[in-house]
């Protein structure tokens, strides 16, 4: 009985100092790996086109979406520039005004 232990203890300990070295990587499993990197790859790939067809009509509303408020910034943005030319030519003539005014002063 305690040979038989004794020979289990000596198997169990044989397994554990066993370890994996980089040289025990075979080609096969190598290739392995790469052929489920590739599977994924393909599965995800088929998986965001299925995502694609079946959410087309959301995608395009939110395209629309985003077009419009593009469109409305631009608007707004080239409000925004013309009341800056406007202020810009206020503030010209008022300066100019004020000019005049003080030159009339010192006559």
């Amino acid at each position: 009985m305690t040979g038989r232990n004794q020979r289990k203890k000596a198997e169990n300990t044989q397994s554990q100092n066993a370890s994996p070295s980089k040289d025990d990587h075979s080609s096969t499993s190598t290739m392995e790996q790469g052929l489920m990197e590739n599977e994924r790859l393909l599965m995800t790939e088929s998986l965001f086109k299925e995502w694609i067809i079946t959410n087309f009509g959301e995608l395009k509303d939110h395209v629309v979406a985003q077009c419009k408020e593009t469109r409305n910034f631009k608007k707004r943005f080239d409000e925004i520039l013309l009341r800056i030319d406007n202020l810009e030519r206020n503030i010209s003539e008022l300066t100019e005004l004020k000019n005049r005014q003080l030159r009339e002063e010192y006559k």
